[in-house]
């Protein structure tokens, strides 16, 4: 590359990874004052809410976001800002209309009696964030289609402002300090996407139109994408609902308290996450597939090395961090912490993989394979937690975890024996 791409490169990655750190940043603050100041049970809800915002975000993402910033760069101006647009007003009604319906299910089971007041209001603040996080999702993604990182982190500035003094008055009112820790996420979704649908309403401008002939572009990168998205969620964010069906909320308050710990060497991988994809296509199509891989094999152990480090220094403060910050006493939390830096250290080398092959295009191969760890991971934690109690689930996850890089390692191995001019 130019020096002069470089420096765009550079600008437009250092962008991305503040946007994350920001981002994570603000939902370990959020996470962190929970645990501190409200009740196991409010501090539970807020995290079952998250992990339903999380999975709907992530197939979102998956089915739409993601190949619309695939396809989008390669159209003309015009018909980028057609695609954007047309899109964009499809995703609004469709949106509109199943929240409207989904509605329906708390205000039903608060009539009949299923369910009492309280869960049915969660149910349905948890719907409406949902909503308002799907709406700001797509539109901070079509920021960065038009290459605007600066856009999208003025208005996730927003975003974790907005969230952060929701966090603050929902403690001020602890008794329901859940249900309205719910209510900031939806309220700072919504104020993330007013500010990025203005930004994008005066550069490029909303157009609407038929979006069918753009819905078939996406069908045809999506379909995989979204099934390998959804079945990951299962083993990556549902052990939460194990830990609630099986246990308490106290288990899941526990767990997600030792995994605050060790959310600062997350923090940079989730900033890494989104653009390791685009980066590894721009390797494999510049430089071939050996030089890639080469320069993956390097960011890994450069952030492998600060992750160790890392944890070496919590190590040694772990009772001052959860017991006398934290106020938390949890009888396995030495356990917790060595299984959660575990799966910390597996995330980034599954994510250098996962992005290689999804450079190399073997999205069909990796859905089936992540189906298959996730039935690894949900049996082993559902199976084991009267033996092992809340340190199942992360058991599971290891477990799960490590079919999945072992067929991600196969996966490139073949790839690489397949493509030997490039390799």
């Amino acid at each position: 590359m130019s020096l002069r791409q470089s420096g765009r490169f550079l600008h437009f990655f250092g962008t991305g990874v503040l946007d994350q750190i920001m981002l994570s940043g603000a939902n370990f603050i959020a996470g962190f004052a929970m645990i501190r100041y409200a009740s196991d049970v409010s501090y539970g809800q807020f995290v079952l809410a998250q992990s339903v915002l999380v999975l709907m975000v992530s197939a979102q993402s998956a089915w739409l976001s993601g190949p619309v910033t695939i396809i989008a760069p390669g159209k003309s101006a015009a018909i980028r800002a057609q695609m954007t647009g047309f899109v964009g007003a499809s995703q609004t009604r469709f949106l509109r209309r199943a929240a409207l319906a989904l509605l329906a299910i708390p205000l039903v089971a608060d009539l009949i009696g299923i369910w009492s007041a309280y869960l049915s209001l969660a149910v349905a603040v948890t719907i409406l964030a949902v909503w308002a996080a799907l709406q700001n999702e797509y539109r901070r993604r079509m920021l960065l289609v038009y290459s605007r990182p600066q856009s999208m982190l003025a208005a996730d500035a927003i975003y974790v402002t907005v969230f952060l003094l929701g966090i603050a008055l929902a403690l001020l009112n602890r008794p329901v300090a859940g249900l309205l820790a719910i209510v900031a996420l939806g309220a700072a979704g919504l104020s993330g996407a007013l500010i990025a649908h203005r930004m994008l309403a005066v550069d490029p401008g909303w157009v609407s139109g038929d979006s069918g002939p753009f819905w078939r572009e996406i069908r045809a990168l999506g379909q995989w994408s979204l099934i390998g998205a959804v079945i990951y969620w299962l083993f990556g964010q549902s052990w939460n609902y194990v830990l609630a069906a099986r246990l308490d909320l106290t288990a899941v308050a526990n767990v997600n308290a030792v995994r605050l710990v060790v959310m600062p060497m997350l923090v940079f991988k989730y900033g890494i996450q989104n653009l390791l994809i685009p980066v590894a296509s721009n390797w494999l199509a510049s430089f071939g597939l050996t030089r890639m891989l080469r320069r993956l094999a390097v960011l890994t152990i450069l952030i492998s090395a600060m992750d160790l480090i890392y944890f070496t220094i919590v190590w040694n403060i772990r009772n001052w961090l959860i017991v006398d910050v934290m106020h938390k006493h949890i009888g396995d939390q030495d356990r917790l912490l060595i299984l959660w830096v575990c799966v910390t250290l597996v995330f980034l080398p599954r994510e250098i993989l996962q992005a290689a092959l999804s450079a190399l295009k073997c999205l069909r191969s990796m859905a089936w394979l992540i189906g298959l760890s996730a039935a690894v991971s949900l049996s082993l934690m559902w199976l084991s937690i009267p033996l092992w109690g809340a340190s199942a689930v992360l058991i599971g996850q290891l477990a799960g975890e490590g079919v999945n890089l072992l067929g991600l390692s196969l996966l490139l191995w073949r790839q690489i024996r397949q493509r030997p001019k490039i390799a």
